[in-house]
């Protein structure tokens, strides 16, 4: 057995039982489905599905495959949503919410439709590495070109129509209007059959209470929006194909859309690139790291799955998903990684932190403003540092992104609930080009066409948070008011690592710190390219190789790109708003991690596989992240003041800096305690060792800003 063999999971045979599906209820489905492959020239000759229940008669393994253009270390090989990353060293670790589930979840016992069988694809016998395992025809592929060629996919191609997810889409239209059109008939019914008939796995299915068990998660506007999205797409569809209304009501749209997303791949079949559902591959199940590989062979024209290790007799066959977030995972597959840790020990998992400028300036965290006695976090008053901060803070935008403005990365949306139609209201409300100078300066006119586009707005929430900030007055009529609703922010989805994403966080941050003086420093280096500039901006130096000139720099000196401390006190500012944003998050979960420790613990309460589980799971990865940053907002604010207290002592002895009195006192004395503890994670030792260590330095030796 060699060692990446010794470490696959391993099935628990006291609480598992496995069994081949032909000889199960559903043998007659399986066999045919089969046999049809066969039929038409697939071959998987050393593998066979299964089925097995555990002792609770829960279904205990992983979900099927969304894949499409994402890198595999294949250049023919794409998964556009993969799934997360385990160790597996038990079935725990192994992702194990199937798609071929009803989830059998504590409030929907009754909704079992006799689908809920997990299901596998096992070796019969060894399989060496680099051996061609499954291999199917290009005709048993629906392709979405299929689609396309469709009357109603002809409708969509020669309309105007945007959709969300148009490779989706189309793959969608294929399998509904097949499945209504030709029915029985259809060379892919024997694929159809064995398709899941529910997905109550998958969070857009979740009822309410369900969804509550993500309290103060991001996922549950991510939920929101999917459906929203889907619901939006059908009606678009029924818009401009009256036709479609007989093909497929909304709930079976949505099936069909988390059928595709979870099962589809991204190919290039031919020169061409596309997606595809691929019967019988797309029931392998998720483990990381991968042990085989899939492309689509032209020589042969066919779909194949290659092993990249010897699998032994009686093991399971997987597919990797990718190395993704467990939010990725939940919401298109409808399952948690109970471990999501790399080999190397990287977890993937992430927490998205919101934080910008509302119209006055003033700090937004999580839609929220963020004041002090004097109105502003800092003490800052100065109404011009404010407005130069919100020049700098949107620069590069574009737009001004009103109600919730661009974001630094990651996933996209309105903020505070506010729509993107009240660009049109905030115009009105601020006095746009489009306007006369009367109704610009708030005539009638002008409040007329607010309180007009606002009784015109049917999203409650939108009303709801206008109202909050104007109360019953017209919004016009309240221009304070009206500027604290306008807010310029942006997110960004961080992990545990020192990766872009982190420094783009931590860049926003030192933005959001800055004072008057900061303000024109980072202003006027952008102007003026030095080697200040470059070094504040984490470019090469003038003269350097790969050195940026005043021309190609320039459009980079935005709210992202500061990668260096503009000095240690502006950065323990930044640290401050750190704990501050990270606090705000933790703040808004109704457990606190230890708790959540605690109750994964009670499989009786949280059982395995479970929607109940796979949400605590999820929002304990979430505070994970959370606490890291809080610990090293802490930890650097603590480096940051032996520094001062250093700088301080120097100036006191003219330039001499003498820590012998005091080690415990000194930089060099923590950085080596922080190297010595286990626990120290490395980002935070790196941070305060390099970075931090770089600032005393510069300020030791008296280097101008």
């Amino acid at each position: 057995m060699s060692m990446l063999s010794a470490s696959r999971p391993v099935v628990d045979e006291d609480t598992t039982k496995y069994n081949p599906l032909h000889k199960s209820a559903e043998a007659d489905k399986f066999q045919i489905f089969e046999q049809w492959l066969r039929d038409n020239g697939a071959q998987f000759p050393l593998l066979e599905l299964r089925q097995y229940q555990t002792k609770e008669k829960r279904d205990t393994t992983t979900s099927t495959k969304n894949n499409d253009l994402y890198n595999n270390d294949d250049s023919a090989e794409e998964k556009k949503d993969g799934g997360g990353s385990d160790m597996g060293e038990s079935t725990d670790s192994v992702a194990m919410m199937s798609l071929d589930s009803n989830n059998n979840n504590d409030n929907d016992k009754n909704n079992d439709d006799g689908s809920n069988e997990m299901r596998s694809v096992h070796a019969t016998s060894t399989i060496p590495p680099h051996t061609i395992c499954v291999s199917i025809p290009k005709s048993c592929l629906i392709t979405v070109e299929m689609g396309q060629d469709t009357p109603i996919g002809q409708s969509i191609l020669h309309s105007d129509v945007e959709l969300d997810a148009p490779k989706h889409i189309f793959l969608m239209i294929y399998l509904l209007w097949d499945k209504k059109v030709n029915g029985s008939k259809s060379f892919f019914a024997p694929y159809y059959d064995i398709l899941p008939k529910t997905l109550r796995n998958m969070p857009i299915f979740w009822n309410q209470h369900e969804v509550q068990y993500l309290e103060g998660s991001h996922l549950v506007t991510q939920i929101a929006d999917r459906a929203d999205a889907i619901r939006e797409d059908y009606e678009r569809i029924c818009s401009i194909s009256s036709e479609f209304t007989n093909i497929a009501t909304l709930d079976e749209f949505r099936w069909a859309r988390m059928i595709v997303c979870s099962r589809n791949f991204g190919l290039l079949i031919n020169g061409h690139r596309t997606s595809a559902l691929v019967p019988h591959a797309d029931m392998l199940n998720h483990h990381r790291p991968r042990e085989t590989k899939w492309t689509f062979c032209e020589e042969s024209q066919c779909f194949t799955t290659t092993t990249l290790q010897c699998i032994e007799a009686g093991w399971q066959v997987y597919d990797s998903y990718g190395q993704k977030c467990n939010h990725r995972f939940l919401l298109n597959y409808g399952f948690c990684v109970e471990r999501n840790v790399e080999v190397d020990g990287f977890c993937p998992n992430e927490v998205p932190l919101e934080l910008g400028l509302d119209g006055f300036g003033g700090l937004v965290l999580f839609g929220e403003n963020l004041l002090n006695e004097n109105g502003f976090f800092g003490g800052e008053v100065d109404k011009g540092c404010r407005d130069k901060k919100l020049a700098f803070w949107t620069r590069g935008d574009g737009t001004s992104h009103l109600f919730g403005g661009g974001m630094a990365t990651g996933a996209g949306g309105s903020v505070g609930g506010l729509g993107s139609s009240f660009h049109a209201l905030a115009a009105t409300m601020a006095g746009s080009s489009s306007m006369s100078s009367g109704e610009a300066a708030g005539g009638s006119s002008s409040s007329s066409s607010s309180r007009e586009l606002l009784n015109a707005m049917m999203d409650p929430g939108t009303s709801a948070s206008l109202k909050k900030a104007f109360g019953e007055k017209s919004p016009s009529s309240a221009p304070s008011s009206y500027r604290h609703v306008v807010r310029h922010v942006k997110r960004v989805r961080v992990c545990v690592s020192n990766n872009e994403n982190t420094r783009i966080l931590f860049s926003m941050l030192r933005v959001l710190a800055c004072n008057s003086a900061e303000v024109d420093h980072i202003s006027r280096l952008g102007a003026y390219p030095s080697n200040a500039a470059q070094r504040l901006f984490g470019l090469p130096l003038a003269g350097a190789p790969g050195g940026a000139s005043a021309s190609n720099s320039s459009a980079l000196r935005t709210c992202r790109d500061i990668r260096y401390p503009i000095n240690p006190y502006n950065e323990r500012r930044a640290m401050e708003l750190l704990l501050e944003l990270t606090g705000r998050a933790l703040s808004k979960y109704p457990t606190s991690l230890a708790q959540d420790n605690a109750d994964l613990l009670d499989e009786v309460a949280y059982p395995k596989y479970s929607n109940k589980r796979n949400a605590k799971l999820q929002v304990r990865g979430e505070k994970e992240v959370l606490h890291h940053f809080a610990l090293w907002a802490r930890t650097a604010i603590h480096v940051i003041d032996i520094i001062l207290h250093e700088l301080s002592e120097e100036r006191k002895a003219n330039g001499v800096v003498n820590c012998a009195t005091n080690q415990e006192l000194g930089f060099d004395y923590v950085i080596q305690a922080m190297e010595d503890d286990e626990d120290c994670h490395f980002t935070i030792l790196r941070y305060c060792s390099d970075v931090l260590g770089a600032v005393r330095r510069d300020e030791l030796n008296k280097h101008p800003y």
